[in-house]
């Protein structure tokens, strides 16, 4: 018995069914193995990575807050009706720091990354673009790890000594640097 299939051979360029598999191959009009899709998909994957180690960093300060709160801010008692200003102080640190950690997070997960448009295409180096702010994606995952480092290696049931908060600064300093210098290739567009 034969099969249709196999006698009928490879359709045509013409043919429908092959137009069909075309299509279906490229993702309807959009090829996701051209080196530019690639790079755009890289880039979300590497600022995803970058949020993820300020998101940890962030948690992991609410958790040390928390353990500091138990600790050193009891329900207020008789004989201690207010808490002492220095541990209110003290944890109301934990929730700056944890504030600046998630504005540049939501920086990170809100950047632009150039459109997949033909025009633009055609007037701009959009690979060259691409991987310059490939290069910067690499240095804001890099600071992002180096920032949830530096949380995880606070002590827990202390307040955050001010060496540690300046190597914090300095970290989320370097990301909005990055950031800002993201923002200015793409404002060169």
């Amino acid at each position: 018995m034969s099969d249709p299939f196999r006698d009928r051979g490879l359709p045509g360029d013409d043919d429908p069914l092959y137009q069909v598999g075309v299509m279906l191959i490229n993702g309807w009009g959009y090829n996701w193995y051209r080196l530019d899709n690639r790079m755009r998909a890289d880039d979300l994957l590497i600022r995803e990575r970058a949020a993820g180690y300020l998101t940890a960093a962030a948690a992991q300060l609410r958790d040390l807050e928390a353990r500091y709160r138990r600790k050193f801010l009891p329900p207020p008692s008789r004989e201690h009706p207010y808490p002492e200003p220095e541990h209110v102080a003290a944890a109301r640190q934990f929730r700056e720091v944890e504030g600046r950690i998630a504005e540049i997070e939501t920086r990170v997960r809100g950047a632009p990354v150039p459109a997949n448009d033909k025009i633009w295409e055609r007037h701009r180096d959009g690979i060259d673009i691409l991987q310059r702010l490939g290069r910067c994606d690499a240095l804001l995952a890099a600071g992002s790890k180096g920032l949830d480092e530096v949380v995880a290696g606070l002590p827990a049931n202390a307040a955050i000594d001010p060496g540690a908060e300046r190597k914090i600064d300095e970290y989320l300093g370097g990301l909005a640097g990055v950031l800002t210098q993201r923002n200015e290739i793409l404002s060169a567009l």
